[in-house]
C-alpha cells in the first residue's frame, strides 16, 4: 500500500515540475538550466545530511556513480524535449518507464514481479500513448526519438537502483543528496549556466523543491514497496498535465484522452486489487 501511495504523490509532484519546468524554459537555454537546478534539489534535502547514518560500499558506490550517469543523461534528454514540446509531450517518456523497469525487475529483482503488475504496466502505457498519440507528430525524427528512448529508460531504471540502493541499507537522504550533487557538478561543467539570470533563482529554487518531493515520494516507495508499483502509478503523469493544459486552454479536454484515461483507471485499478 505504501507503495501505491508513494507512487501516486510521485505523478502529482511530477505533473507540477513538468508544468514549472516547460515554463523556465523562456526564460533561459533549456540545458544550462540542468546544473542549476540539480544544485537546488540537493541543497533542499542537504540540511538533513548530518543526522540520518551512511553507509558506504563498492558496490553503493557503483551504482550511485550509474545513478549520476542516468541523472545526466536523462536531464539532458527530458530538457531537449521540453525545450521543442509541450509538457505532455514531453512527459509521455515518463509513460514508457514501467518498461524498463519491469525488464530491469526481472533480472536484478528476481521473484518481486507479479503477472498483475506487468499487465498492469502495459495498461498504463498504453492508456496514456493513446492520450498523447498526436504529440507524437512533431517527434518524427530521429533526435526526437532516442530523447523520449533515453528519457524512459533514464527514469525507470533510477527507481530500480533507488530499490537496490535501499536493499543496501542506503537510506533515502544519502541516496538522493549523493547522486543530485554529483550531477549537479557534471552538468555545470557540461552546460555552464551563463544566460541563467540571477533574478530567476527563486522560481528555480521553487521548482527544485518540487521535483525534490518527486523524487522522495519515487525512493520512498521504491524502497518500501515495488519500483514497478511506483513507475506504473508516476506513469499516469501526462493524463494529469493534459488536465491542467486543458484547465488553462479552457476547453474540455478531447474525447481520446477521455477514454485513455478509462484504460490508465484499469490499469491503476489491477494494482490496487494486486
Amino acid at each position: 500500500m505504501s507503495a501505491i501511495l508513494f507512487g501516486f504523490l510521485a505523478a502529482l509532484a511530477n505533473t507540477g515540475q513538468a508544468v514549472i519546468s516547460k515554463e523556465l524554459t523562456d526564460r533561459a537555454p533549456a540545458r544550462q538550466l540542468i546544473g542549476v537546478l540539480y544544485v537546488g534539489n540537493a541543497l533542499v534535502l542537504l540540511p538533513f545530511a548530518p543526522f540520518v547514518d551512511w553507509t558506504w560500499s563498492p558496490a553503493i558506490v557503483g551504482l550511485q556513480l550509474l545513478s549520476v550517469a542516468l541523472m545526466v543523461v536523462t536531464a539532458i534528454c527530458v530538457w531537449d524535449l521540453l525545450d521543442h514540446g509541450a509538457a505532455s509531450a514531453t512527459t509521455t517518456a515518463t509513460a514508457m518507464s514501467p518498461i524498463p523497469v519491469v525488464l530491469a525487475a526481472a533480472v536484478v529483482l528476481p521473484g518481486s514481479l507479479q503477472p498483475s503488475q506487468i499487465l498492469a504496466a502495459v495498461i498504463v502505457v498504453a492508456g496514456v500513448l493513446l492520450a498523447l498519440v498526436d504529440a507524437f507528430g512533431a517527434l518524427g525524427r530521429w533526435g526526437s526519438v532516442w530523447r523520449i528512448v533515453g528519457a524512459a529508460a533514464g527514469t525507470g531504471l533510477l527507481t530500480v537502483i533507488s530499490r537496490l540502493l535501499g536493499d543496501l541499507d542506503v537510506g533515502l537522504v544519502e541516496t538522493y543528496v549523493v547522486r543530485t550533487a554529483l550531477a549537479a557538478v557534471v552538468c555545470l561543467a557540461l552546460f555552464p549556466p551563463r544566460d541563467v539570470m540571477r533574478r530567476d533563482i527563486p522560481r528555480l529554487l521553487g521548482r527544485s523543491v518540487v521535483v525534490t518531493l518527486y523524487f522522495v515520494f519515487v525512493i520512498l516507495g521504491a524502497q518500501a514497496g515495488s519500483p514497478v508499483v511506483v513507475q506504473t502509478l508516476v506513469a499516469t503523469t501526462p493524463l494529469f498535465v493534459l488536465g491542467v493544459e486543458s484547465v488553462r486552454r479552457r476547453s474540455a479536454p478531447p474525447v481520446r484522452a477521455v477514454v485513455a484515461a478509462g484504460i490508465v483507471l484499469v490499469g491503476v485499478a489491477l494494482i490496487l486489487l494486486a
